[in-house]
């Protein structure tokens, strides 16, 4: 692969050290391939001589020659014509020169960002140089940025993308290498093969989501100490903690548990009293227990007791006390004997009266001279009256 100021190379140096890939240059924007001699270009004088010996590394982004050189047979005939040059390769172009618009901004800024060592904002800003150009060099970049933040699991997607991305444009020297990558990359990483019995569940590898499962695609933890957490609405969350040794698969089988929100309610009454809850009996006396959280009827109830009744809210891990003291309730004699002293008092004031109207009058009736009969005057209770003509 040509060196020059704006290309990027990783290269496995060790397994036994961090991952020893080194990056030279300035970033990894694949030099346009060195054209093909022009038809104009003098051809060797015999068959003999000897080829100039195979690039030690192709550039990523050379195009294929459209047709292969003739192979050599001899030297040409006096007199014939020269033989015809082959047709010159189509160099991609850097991608300083390829890149157009926002997406050649883009660029430029993340390679700002990456001299800064501001490696995440790289990956942001090539990220979407990629998504505006589509151009599959931006990957190995990203993947550099990747590897110098320790995400190894991620430069390994990230890779064998670029392979796939780049599977038109990469000669066999740019494959080679990055399946190198590959290879080394997978001794510090380990594939999670994770079963979970409810779908739709979020899972995160140090609180960095990975996705909802099933889980589409495969999933690659980095050496290490990982958290893995595993959400649902309406489950408790999942959380383990794994020792990752990188190169060989971690099996994780979860079970999600229902998330039921509960509290205790503690209450105390007589010896004898029945304590009802959402009117079902529950106890005598005392009883203490786990509800599900939320508004609950609660009811006391004992022979010749006036009756308890009210309503109690449980809260999440909380416990409600409730003390009842249930009071006398009044008996059906005493309601009789009051009733009856009540209609004797009644009574009593009703004969009084009556014979207060009924009594003879303390005065003679005066004789009056009204007609042919006579009238009878009355002094009773309610003062001077006439009682009626005769």
């Amino acid at each position: 692969m040509a060196r020059g100021p704006t290309v990027f190379i990783m290269r496995y140096r060790t397994l036994g050290s961090a991952l020893g890939f080194v990056a030279v240059g300035l970033f990894a924007a694949h030099s346009a391939a060195q054209p093909a001699p022009s038809a104009s270009a003098k051809a060797p004088p015999a068959p003999t001589a000897k080829a100039p010996p195979p690039a030690t590394a192709a550039p990523a982004t050379a195009a294929p020659a459209t047709t292969a050189a003739p192979a050599a047979s001899g030297a040409p005939a006096a007199g014939s014509a020269a033989p015809q040059a082959a047709p010159t390769a189509q160099p991609t172009k850097p991608l300083a020169e390829s890149l157009t618009g926002v997406a050649k901004a883009e660029y430029e800024g993340a390679k700002i960002l990456y001299v800064d060592k501001d490696y995440a904002s790289a990956i942001a800003k090539f990220q979407r140089a990629y998504e505006l150009s589509s151009d599959p060099r931006l990957l190995f970049n990203i993947a550099v940025c990747q590897k110098n933040l320790r995400k190894y699991s991620k430069m390994l997607a990230t890779i064998r993308r670029y392979l796939e991305d780049g599977a038109a444009i990469l000669t066999a020297d740019d494959k080679a290498q990055a399946q190198e990558i590959v290879k080394t990359v997978e001794a510090f990483v380990s594939e999670l093969k994770l079963t979970v019995d409810e779908a739709d569940a979020e899972v995160y590898i140090d609180d960095e989501k990975l996705g909802i499962t099933p889980l589409a695609s495969q999933a690659f933890l980095d050496v290490g100490v990982r958290k893995i957490t595993v959400k649902k609405k309406g489950f408790k969350d999942f959380v383990s903690t794994k020792q990752v040794p990188g190169g060989g698969p971690i099996a994780l089988d979860v079970r999600l548990e229902k998330e039921v929100h509960r509290g205790k309610l503690l209450v105390t009454a007589g010896v004898n009293d029945v304590i009802y809850i959402d009117g079902k009996v529950y106890g005598r006396g005392k009883w203490e227990g786990s509800l599900p959280s939320g508004g609950h009827t609660l009811k006391v109830s004992a022979p010749g007791m006036q009756n308890y009744q009210s309503e109690v809210v449980i809260q999440d891990n909380q416990t409600r006390r409730v003390d009842v003291t249930l009071n006398t309730q009044a008996t059906d004699s005493t309601t009789t004997i009051l009733w009856i002293a009540g209609g004797a008092a009644v009574l009593a004031g009703a004969a009084v009266s009556g014979a207060l109207l009924f009594q003879p009058p303390k005065n003679p009736p005066v004789e009056g001279n009204f007609g042919s009969g006579t009238v009878q005057l009355n002094y009773g209770k309610f003062g001077f009256g006439f009682g009626g003509a005769k």
